[in-house]
């Protein structure tokens, strides 16, 4: 690989070979530099507690985008190790677990707390009313709080295999918090999140979709039922943050979810009356 090669491209940033084992990630013009300054301070104190974490290694400026320059890491991510081998599924899903515990082993002050971050993103959607925005948020407020590294965005894409060492990437939505809101997000993402790739399966027919959600239901349903295996928590625990965790979902204008979304918040929200 050549310094300057793209090895991928995101909603927020370009992915770099930088040369010397280092990419660089360059923000697109929209991102501030308050912004960056953020996740750069953010993955330098996950980095010193989590060793799975790539290092952040400095800060750039690049023809008026900002940049972080980070270790590269070289390997395959657990989804596309994950595709290879139906075999690989189970075994995929409970490393996923595994690393999620690790993770929520460590303590982490300084950075956005969950309860706020999630609480700024439902005030962020107009896909419910205020009314139902503040029954949410109520419910929020009297959920456990928390100060443990979350990664927000925890799932087999965010993984990557190097030399039989998991690392976990793209630290952005990073907070400090409960593990039971991460685990909520990451069960969500597994079993009802969907990209613009998906589209093609949402397009066939009923038994094609029936199926593809069967799939993304089991194999969320190996993840979360590892990591409670791993831990002391309760499903009934976590199913607490389901509603927020749907709520905040919704500011991220992923048109494929919203529907189901919206359906979901309903239900959670007439239970709770």
């Amino acid at each position: 690989m050549e310094k300057g090669d793209l090895i991928g491209k995101g909603r927020e940033a370009e992915i770099i070979y930088w040369g010397n084992n280092r990419v660089l990630k360059l923000f697109f013009k929209t991102f501030s530099r308050d912004w960056v300054d953020y996740q750069f301070k953010v993955n330098s104190l996950v980095e010193k507690k989590f060793p799975n974490c790539p290092k952040a290694f400095e800060k750039i400026e690049d023809n008026g985008r900002f940049a972080i320059i980070y270790e590269y890491i070289e390997g395959i991510t657990l989804n596309e190790f994950m595709g290879k081998k139906l075999k690989n599924m189970g075994k995929s899903l409970r490393m996923l677990a595994e690393i999620h515990v690790d993770m929520h082993k460590h303590i982490i002050k300084d950075i956005h707390t969950q309860k706020n971050k999630l609480e700024y993103e439902i005030n962020q959607t107009n896909l419910i009313d205020e009314d139902q925005k503040k029954e949410v948020i109520q419910h929020l407020e009297k959920l456990p709080d928390g100060n443990i590294i979350c990664h927000s965005d925890f799932h087999p894409d965010n993984i990557i295999i190097s030399k039989n060492k998991l690392f976990v990437v793209d630290w952005a939505n990073a907070c400090s918090g409960h593990p039971n809101g991460d685990v909520s997000r990451t069960y969500y993402i597994i079993k009802y999140g969907l990209s613009p790739s998906d589209e093609v399966f949402m397009k066939k027919s009923f038994m094609h979709r029936f199926l593809y959600r069967t799939a993304k239901g089991r194999a969320a349903k190996i993840y979360l039922n590892h990591y409670l295996k791993l831990t002391i928590i309760s499903l009934k625990e976590i199913r607490k943050w389901d509603l927020p965790t749907f709520a905040a979902r919704l500011r991220e204008g992923i048109s494929l979810e919203n529907k189901n979304l919206q359906k979901m918040i309903l239900k959670k929200l007439k239970k709770h009356k």
